[in-house]
């Protein structure tokens, strides 16, 4: 039995369906890592549309994978002292892909121009990303499979993760404002480094979610 105190047939469902749109998040989160290296690599604005389409498509297929995963938590599959975190959890990881949506869009639609000497500070957040989220799914996995000290623990580091990404950020601003951009330039290229931090600030929500939902469990 895991941590939510699954039971039957409909809590294997619902381990299946949180299982899904975890899949389909990543899957958000990947179409926008192409995308933004596609950019950096010089592709031009035409195609970068057609990239944040597929972004879309992807942040779609997640959002309805919540829905679905939802609606059977409803139903009551779950003890009902853990329905709740659960759906907290999910509405969160949610918010991870919707802000990786939201920082191409900016990007693509706003046509925003980051300087140069951005890109190897914007290419290091995106592997720190990268890595913050495979802890995260890593804990994620531990939670459905009831291991509490291991979700702790790796709940702790995407922590860690998330305040290395925010000194990258700290440092990607301070490199924008001394540059002798126009001004209307740097804030344009701050937005979108900040709704890309975003990104990072939804995982760490995620994982302070789950420690919640572990200290609950054990009290049930």
């Amino acid at each position: 039995m895991g941590i939510f105190g699954l039971r039957g047939k409909a809590g294997a469902r619902v381990q299946a369906l949180v299982e899904e749109h975890l899949r389909w998040v990543e899957a958000t989160l990947a179409a926008m890592r192409e995308t933004l290296e596609a950019y950096l690599a010089g592709e031009g604005w035409d195609m970068l549309e057609e990239r944040a389409v597929g972004v879309h498509r992807q942040e779609s297929r997640a959002d309805d994978a919540r829905k679905t995963a939802e609606v059977q938590l409803v139903r009551g599959a779950l003890l009902v002292g853990t329905r709740r975190n659960l759906l907290n959890i999910l509405d969160a990881l949610d918010l991870v892909a919707n802000s990786a949506e939201a920082a191409v869009d900016f990007l693509v639609y706003q046509r925003v121009a980051v300087p140069e000497i951005l890109h190897p500070l914007l290419r290091d957040f995106l592997r720190g990303l990268e890595e913050e989220w495979r802890i995260l799914r890593e804990a994620i996995q531990h939670f459905l499979a009831g291991k509490t000290q291991e979700t702790v623990r790796l709940c702790d580091e995407v922590d860690h993760r998330e305040s290395h990404l925010d000194e990258i950020h700290k440092r990607m601003i301070l490199r924008l404002f001394s540059t002798d951009l126009p001004l209307a330039e740097k804030i344009q290229a701050r937005d979108f480094v900040d709704k890309l931090e975003a990104c990072a600030n939804a995982m760490e929500d995620v994982s302070d979610l789950l420690t919640v939902a572990v200290a609950v469990s054990l009290t049930l």
